[in-house]
């Protein structure tokens, strides 16, 4: 990395980088009000992208059967589950 380079921007915030950037994706986070970090982008494809399921680990077998269970008898609603179906009703129609 080349030392710290002054640069100035216009009325627009404009700034100019280094050539090395040009027709790059950058992210910039504000560090502070005096302080920014420029960095290039990895952008992915859309179609790259990883499915969430890909990374998901499966239920233990304890937890699937209680879930299972959950699904083949639920419990009865609570009346703070009762309310919020009024009131979601009363919203939505």
């Amino acid at each position: 990395m080349s030392a710290p380079t002054r640069r100035f921007t216009d009325k627009k915030a404009t700034l100019i980088l280094p050539a090395r950037f040009a027709s790059s994706a950058v992210l910039i986070e504000e560090i502070s009000e005096t302080e920014l970090r420029v960095r290039k982008a990895a952008i992915l494809p859309e179609d790259e992208l990883p499915f969430t399921e890909e990374s998901r680990r499966p239920l233990p077998d304890l937890d699937r059967d209680f879930v299972l269970a959950l699904l083949a008898n639920p419990p009865a609603a609570n009346s703070r589950i009762k309310k919020a179906a009024r009131e979601y009703r009363r919203r939505h129609g």
